[in-house]
């Protein structure tokens, strides 16, 4: 498959995240998906609708870490089983510590973290890695996209400063299904 002009690459993703969100809808019909099944189908279409800057050594896999308690259990292996992104092998990695995330392109940090968040991000900072979380106000404090409920239902925030800052570009379709948030001076981190 030849290399696609940008923009109608970027058309290409923003189906994709229609049929995203069809997929999600014609299974909630027949029975709804857990939080964590939704979340963990939102992690790995993130990695489809971000773009990543030039590695001076190419990646030989594309990584999803999970640092912390891992609140997803084996949906997330199931649902990524056999897929790809960006023509690399997604792979799925638990990690206890930060500095562990060497070749994580999307690292979702469990709540259990909540406590060494600021630290976690420092430690990142500088880093092209996508942070993903779901700890009170993770994206006013530095985070790149925060899962939050709406009732029943998994919403998430995206905070673009932040994903600019390390070098992401998250796509325009993406952005119009979150709340936009910025980094509050005060947030502690």
């Amino acid at each position: 498959m030849g290399v696609l002009p940008k923009g109608r690459a970027w058309l290409r993703r923003g189906a994709a995240c229609a049929l995203l969100c069809a997929s999600l809808s014609a299974q909630v019909q027949d029975a709804p998906p857990s939080e964590y099944q939704v979340k963990a189908a939102f992690l790995y279409n993130f990695g489809r609708f971000v773009e990543w800057p030039p590695q001076p050594r190419p990646p030989s896999a594309f990584t999803i870490c999970v640092l912390g308690q891992d609140p997803f259990g084996p949906v997330l292996d199931e649902l990524i089983k056999g897929k790809t992104i960006q023509d690399l092998k997604v792979v799925v990695r638990r990690l206890e510590r930060v500095e562990d995330a060497g070749d994580c392109r999307i690292l979702f940090i469990s709540s259990s973290e909540d406590v060494r968040l600021a630290h976690i991000l420092a430690t990142l900072h500088g880093r092209s890695v996508l942070t993903v979380g779901e700890a009170e106000r993770f994206a006013h404090r530095g985070g790149m996209i925060n899962f939050r409920l709406e009732g029943a239902k998994v919403r998430f925030e995206i905070n673009p400063d932040a994903a600019g800052q390390a070098g992401l570009t998250i796509s325009s379709q993406l952005l119009k299904l979150a709340r936009i948030v910025h980094e509050s001076p005060q947030s502690g981190v």
